[in-house]
């Protein structure tokens, strides 16, 4: 198999655990992208993480938009060479003349656009419009948009379906746990799924095997990995750029 990469990882030295950890128990996964958690924007420990194991690991920030200075900071990150992307929410937009400030300024920085929905936000024509005017920036649409299978609107899925035309969008098979109706392997998922695969196709599709979920047991990790290996659509190359070889591209992990 082809090397694994978990490109939606939580560690922290609050509310997440240590990156310590998490390299302890990542079995067969060789690599991770660490991803910086809603309501902490000290990005610091992340880029500790990344110094630390350079090539195994690289990092997403989070910055404040409204805050004066956001654009600098994420010059400042990128010049760091220790984070790759920058997570934001669809909605976001900067104070000021320009609402596209933030997302200019991760753009200019060659920086991947981790984007968290909700879904009607990802597939809103204001977000799509976004990736009309800067056609360049590289986005990584988590979660599926955040499409919640049980309750999903058609409507806002076929729109986020629709993003795959543009060529530098890509998503991310992860967070089953919580957006499916059904337990592992979660089949109420699998037509959405197909629907990405045909859209995006496996070479603009990460995954991430939910390491830092609330509720997780023993052997739900590599779970996570079988839950591609199963997947009877799947070939196995894409086994290897949803599993490592998309997120090896977007991020910058050279392990």
């Amino acid at each position: 198999m082809s090397m694994i990469v978990d490109s939606h990882v939580h560690v922290g030295r609050w509310k997440y655990p240590p990156v310590e950890e998490y390299l302890a128990e990542r079995g067969e996964v060789a690599a991770a992208v660490l991803v910086q958690f809603v309501g902490n924007a000290d990005n610091a420990y992340l880029a500790r993480c990344v110094a630390d194991h350079p090539g195994v690991l690289s990092a997403v920030a989070m910055v404040e938009p409204e805050t004066y200075g956001a654009t600098r900071h994420v010059e400042r990150l990128a010049a760091t060479g220790r984070f790759s992307g920058v997570r934001l929410w669809a909605a976001t937009r900067s104070p000021g003349k320009d609402p596209l400030a933030l997302w200019r300024a991760i753009d200019r920085a060659g920086m991947v656009a981790s984007v968290r929905g909700p879904l009607s936000d990802v597939a809103s024509p204001e977000f799509a419009a976004i990736l009309d005017e800067l056609p360049g920036l590289r986005v990584r649409l988590e979660h599926l948009g955040f499409t919640t299978y049980p309750d999903v609107d058609h409507k806002d899925f076929d729109r986020f379906l629709a993003l795959a035309a543009r060529p530098t969008a890509h998503t991310m098979w992860a967070g089953f746990y919580a957006n499916s109706g059904r337990p592992y392997p979660h089949r109420d998922a699998d037509p959405y799924l197909r629907e990405t695969l045909q859209a995006y196709g496996s070479r603009r599709i990460t995954w991430s095997g939910d390491w830092n979920r609330p509720d997780r047991a023993p052997g739900d990790y590599a779970a996570a990995v079988r839950h591609v290996l199963d997947r009877p659509y799947l070939t196995e190359e894409d086994h290897a750029w949803i599993l490592g070889g998309t997120a090896r591209a977007l991020f910058t992990v050279t392990a």
